[in-house]
């Protein structure tokens, strides 16, 4: 049975032979009629004799409800749209692509468009390099770094970006991460930097990383040895620390800038200091039979620099950090000159489409793809392999409060300490997991697992509800 809507919203006014709205809707035919047959037996029973315009409300109010992804115990609105870790905001911390979680937000929209790579040379002393977080709306042309949490430890100061790790009430020291504005895959990332590594315990880090993926290509610095650089790799955030390889002898880090690089193809990574390469790993080397896929860091990656306190987390990572920091030695802060960023793939603005196959999946054991780095080493590469070390305990980015040394970035920090946020709370970045950074990655379509259930409960009302609240919505606009 097909039954007028309006005809069903003012069913006394609606005679045998039909005229005024009644006549309009039928005149229209099947746009304006409700298709009760396609509802639930429950509710086709009783839907014409009690629809009324509230209904209609009470319908829209709820579709929108169901069509947003559950952010932890709550749902988010549209005035604090954007997910990160169970919480709800609108600023650039939840809405910037590296964490917000699209499947989770109030809309698959909510979360801002992913910006990718510009070849760019950032010097900090010039305008639009850097803007606090506070400060940014979600245009890379306006900032392409910002910090990452508040309060920030992190400024410019006489033409360079300095990044401060201060001590706490706790204790524990509290440190900065900035981070790019643009996503990068593949390319040439140049930094001129020094540690702020100046006691044991204080690590500082120059990171590409993709937060949500888990990949991750890094160079870190630790107090407890001042006279090198420690390169490594991670893929899917499996830790394996025995890969770490340190540089050449350099020196003080603390003291004195160096130029650090990292040249990152389809094929190989090269880890470089002054223009000479001491590491270098090729995709082909890192093929796992067992799992059937090369672990080799593939995804679109976020670029960021930070410091923070390792002496405070768990044994390994303050064993390898050089132990618990010495506070009469500060103060602690890094120092980045500039950044240089030579894109693989050359992006704009709004869109991206890599050519050729090049940035696939690593679940293949075909050949890889081949093709020439932006930019090449000075002086031969050396090869650094997977041996390493073996003894570190470091790997991974790191921000803020002390932890131990997960591998994950200082991104997800942002994200753990719930018991001092509210839903339009900016995320805490003192927490006790370490962290860096990601890509607009996740489900279009919002989380559905309650919805989706074909049992009896809640998830089946609220599904049999939302085919009610589409039916009447449909409907009513089609009027």
């Amino acid at each position: 049975m097909k039954v007028s809507l309006l005809c069903l919203l003012a069913r006394n006014a609606c005679p045998t032979q039909p005229s005024g709205p009644c006549a309009q809707s039928h005149q229209h035919g099947l746009a304006a009629t409700l298709a009760i047959d396609a509802l639930p037996d429950h509710y086709r029973q009783s839907a014409e004799p009690n629809i009324t315009f509230a209904t209609i409300a009470l319908a829209a109010l709820v579709q929108t409800a169901l069509a947003a992804g559950k952010c932890g115990t709550q749902t988010c609105s549209q005035s604090t749209p954007c997910c990160v870790g169970g919480y709800c905001n609108s600023n650039a911390q939840y809405c910037m692509p590296i964490l917000c979680e699209t499947a989770n937000s109030f809309s698959p929209s909510s979360c801002w468009n992913t910006a990718h790579c510009v070849k760019s040379n950032v010097a900090f002393g010039s305008p639009n390099a850097f803007a606090q977080i506070a400060d940014y709306d979600g245009n890379p042309a306006d900032a392409a770094f910002v910090s990452q949490f508040e309060p920030s430890n992190a400024k410019v100061v006489n033409g360079e970006l300095q990044m401060a790790l201060v001590k706490q009430n706790n204790g524990a020291g509290f440190g900065a991460t900035v981070i790019g504005t643009r996503a990068f895959q593949y390319g040439t990332v140049t930094a001129v930097m020094r540690s702020g590594c100046a006691s044991g315990g204080v690590v500082s880090s120059f990171i590409i990383r993709n937060e949500k993926v888990g990949d991750e290509i890094d160079f870190e610095f630790v107090g407890a040895d001042t006279a090198t650089v420690q390169s490594n790799y991670y893929w899917h955030n499996q830790l394996d620390y025995t890969k770490m390889v340190k540089s050449p002898a350099l020196s003080d880090t603390t003291l004195n800038y160096h130029t650090y690089q990292i040249q990152w193809t389809p094929d190989q990574i090269v880890w470089l200091v002054n223009g000479n390469a001491f590491r270098t790993v090729k995709r082909s080397d890192t093929w796992d039979a067992a799992a059937n896929t090369f672990k080799y860091p593939d995804s679109e990656s976020y670029i960021s620099v930070g410091i923070w306190d390792g002496g405070s987390g768990a044994k390994g990572t303050a064993d390898w950090a050089g132990g618990a920091i010495q506070w009469n030695k500060q103060p602690f802060v890094a120092a980045v000159k500039s950044i240089t960023i030579d894109c693989y793939y050359n992006g704009n603005e709004t869109t991206y489409v890599p050519p050729g196959g090049n940035g696939g999946s690593s679940s293949s054991a075909g050949s890889s793809t081949t093709a020439s780095p932006t930019s090449t080493s000075s002086g031969s590469s050396s090869s650094g392999g997977d041996s390493g070390s073996g003894s570190s305990s470091g790997g991974g980015s790191s921000n803020g409060s002390s932890g131990s040394k997960t591998g994950s970035s200082a991104s997800s920090k942002a994200t753990s300490s719930a018991s001092t946020r509210s839903s339009k709370s900016a995320p805490s970045s003192q927490s006790e997991s370490d962290s860096s950074v990601d890509e607009d990655s996740g489900s279009d379509s919002p989380s559905s697992s309650e919805d989706s259930s074909t049992g009896n409960g809640a998830g089946s009302l609220a599904a049999s509800f939302g085919v009610l609240a589409s039916a009447l919505l449909a409907a009513y606009v089609a009027l």
